[in-house]
């Protein structure tokens, strides 16, 4: 069951700025918070995990999206219905940036989840690949703001709901292949 409502959260997600776009002129910003603050508990509830640390990330996010749910419900304002683009890139900035300050990276954590050994040479890299992921996601939060700010919700749409999905894609596919090039070929310590 799991498997399947997190696939309904993920396909949701992905479609939101469509939903946004083809539902704002028909349904309130009120409705979608309720809705978002529904999926957030379900997401919560389908991802949970034993991982203390991991606990407590999640916990943090639901907290954020039922925040943000509740403003938009309270609001019931179209403008801040287009921030959660924002919103949820900053979040996993801040995810990205803060597991710096860990001993172990976000992406390193990741790669070992994949069976990878890291070396120290790979860990460095490891964590400049952690800290590019920040600043792309920064950047995609400012795109994204700027267009909800003083773009059409057509042109926000197509940003959030398409152009940015194909940028972090190919990013991902790019990033992936090499990054595990790199770690197998320094896979002995320098």
């Amino acid at each position: 069951m799991k498997p399947l409502i997190t696939l309904i959260l993920v396909l949701v997600s992905i479609a939101y700025p469509l939903l946004v776009y083809l539902g704002i002129q028909h349904i309130s910003p009120a409705l979608f918070a309720l809705v978002l603050a529904v999926l957030a508990v379900a997401k919560f509830i389908a991802t949970r995990r034993q991982g203390q640390a991991q606990q407590h990330t999640e916990t943090a996010l639901l907290l954020v999206a039922l925040a943000y749910s509740l403003a938009l419900l309270i609001a019931n304002n179209s403008l801040l219905l287009k921030l959660y683009p924002v919103m949820m890139s900053l979040c996993i900035a801040l995810l990205f940036a803060l597991s710096l300050r860990a001993p172990e990276s976000l992406i390193e954590r990741l790669a070992r989840l994949g069976g990878e050994t890291i070396t120290p040479r790979a860990k460095g890299y490891t964590r400049v690949l952690t800290g590019l992921w920040a600043l792309l996601l920064l950047g995609n939060a400012a795109i994204a703001l700027y267009l909800a700010l003083f773009a059409s919700l057509k042109s926000w749409a197509l940003y959030c709901g398409l152009l940015s999905y194909v940028f972090f894609g190919l990013f991902f596919a790019l990033e992936y292949s090499y990054r595990r090039y790199y770690i197998r070929k320094y896979r002995e310590p320098a």
